[in-house]
C-alpha cells in the first residue's frame, strides 16, 4: 500500500481523533464503542483505524476482537507530527496585544469566564516544557465569535496580518480533548502539543523534543497527571 496514503488515511481527518483518545488515555485498553462515543467518530471509522493500527502494528485486539490496546504510541506520535503542519492547514484570525511580555496575557487568561479555549503552538509549550520564549501566542478556538468575544475580553486589537495572538479555528473538537490546566491557563494536550508544534518553523522540533521529556516520563507513570 502506498505510504503516502497510509499515513493520510491514519493521521489526518476524523483518523486524528481516534488517534488522539488512544493517546491521552495510554495504557487503557478501548472497547470499540466506547472509543467511538469518546472521539465523536463513527464505529464505521473507528474500526477502520483499528484495523489500520494494527496492520502497522501499532495497536493490537485485546480481550477480543472488539477492544483494541494501543501497544507503540511514540510511533504513534510520531508519525501523527511527520503529517501535521499547524501553520499551513490552520485557518488564524490574528489580533494584537500591546503587552510586551505574555506571561501578562497569560495572568488575564487566568480564572477568565470565556469561551472553550486552549493554548497550543510555542506559547503552549512555554507553560508546559518551557524552551523557546515565543513572540506570539497561539489560541485554539471554536469559532471566529469565540475568537471576538475572548479577544474583548483580553482588550486585543483586531489585525489583518502579523498579530502577535493567533486565534486557530479548530477543526475539530477534539483538539480539545485531554486538555490541562498549565498555570491556570488553558493548554491542548501535551500530545495535541507535540503535533502542533514539531513543524512549528521557529525551533519548532527543538521545543518539540524538550515536550517530548515530559511525555516519555508520564508514560513511564500512566497514573500519574504532568506536572505543570
Amino acid at each position: 500500500m502506498n505510504i503516502i496514503k497510509i499515513m493520510t488515511d491514519l493521521y489526518t481527518g476524523k483518523a486524528v481523533d481516534v488517534d488522539r483518545v488512544l493517546l491521552v488515555n495510554y495504557p487503557q485498553t478501548f472497547d470499540l464503542r466506547n472509543l467511538a462515543t469518546a472521539s465523536h467518530v463513527s464505529l464505521g471509522q473507528v474500526y477502520n483505524v483499528s484495523k489500520a493500527l494494527i496492520r502497522d502494528r501499532i495497536a493490537i485486539h485485546a480481550e477480543g476482537r472488539n477492544r483494541l490496546k494501543l501497544m507503540a504510541p511514540s510511533v504513534l506520535l510520531s508519525r501523527w507530527a511527520t503529517v501535521n503542519n499547524f501553520v499551513a492547514n490552520t485557518k488564524f484570525i490574528e489580533y494584537y496585544s500591546p503587552e510586551e511580555d505574555i506571561s501578562k496575557l497569560f495572568a488575564k487568561l487566568t480564572g477568565l469566564n470565556a469561551p472553550e479555549y486552549a493554548l497550543t503552538g510555542l506559547s503552549g509549550a512555554l507553560l508546559v516544557a518551557p524552551f523557546v520564549r515565543p513572540t506570539s501566542v497561539h489560541i485554539y478556538v471554536n469559532s471566529e465569535n469565540d475568537a471576538k468575544e475572548l479577544a474583548n475580553l483580553l482588550g486585543l486589537m483586531p489585525i489583518e496580518a502579523n498579530g502577535n495572538v493567533k486565534f486557530a479555528i479548530a477543526k475539530s473538537r477534539g483538539v480539545f480533548y485531554g486538555a490541562m490546566k498549565a498555570k491556570g491557563v488553558n493548554v491542548v494536550s501535551p500530545f495535541q502539543l507535540y503535533a502542533d508544534i514539531f513543524n512549528y518553523p521557529a525551533r519548532g522540533k527543538e521545543a518539540a523534543s524538550e515536550l517530548y521529556k515530559v511525555i516519555q516520563d508520564n508514560w513511564k507513570a500512566p497514573d500519574a497527571s504532568i506536572n505543570v
